[in-house]
């Protein structure tokens, strides 16, 4: 069995997506801030992942084909339930990885900043690939929902509070306007 294989040049290549283009360049050390996620973003929206179905395309390049219940739309245009296509996932013991990609599981809630859909193969990337992916837990018994963030840096993850959060996402879509 072969392992997933790292192939970013690969997929800039055979799809002809830029990934600058996508707002998928920052694999540096910080993360982009809010007002660059949403500058960058097309949509912006609070998801439930319901599906996720990994296709080997004709060229042999790999997609992974999420369903997403949308629980808050933010920005542009989407259905309540959307399929958005994403480069990467694993077939018949074949996997295309993207470093930086977020690892979405059916079941997670996330806040999703995605790019417009790539001209060939209708991808959207996540706005700074894991920065435009924010994961939403759920309210405990001891305390208010929070969203993780996660930066540039291998491993730092920034807790923020849901409400402060997404208030603060709204307002910046309303200044950018």
């Amino acid at each position: 069995m072969r392992g997933p294989i790292p192939c970013v040049i690969l997929i800039g290549v055979l799809s002809g997506l830029s990934l600058s283009s996508a707002g998928a360049s920052s694999v540096t050390e910080t993360a982009p801030d809010l007002e660059t996620l949403v500058a960058g973003a097309e949509r912006i929206c609070e998801i439930e992942v319901l599906d996720a179905t990994s296709v080997m395309l004709d060229d042999g390049t790999i997609e992974t084909r999420y369903s997403f219940s949308t629980l808050v739309p933010i920005k542009g245009a989407m259905a309540s339930i959307q399929e958005v296509r994403i480069p990467g996932g694993e077939v018949a013991g074949k996997g295309l990885v993207l470093p930086g990609m977020p690892d979405l599981n059916v079941g997670d809630r996330s806040i999703l900043f995605l790019s417009q859909p790539s001209l060939q193969k209708q991808w959207r990337m996540p706005i700074g690939l894991q920065a435009g992916s924010m994961t939403v837990q759920s309210a405990s018994v001891s305390g208010a929902a929070q969203v993780l963030r996660r930066g540039g840096e291998e491993g730092f993850v920034q807790v923020d509070d849901y409400d402060v959060l997404l208030a603060e996402i709204f307002a910046e879509v309303q200044r950018q306007g």
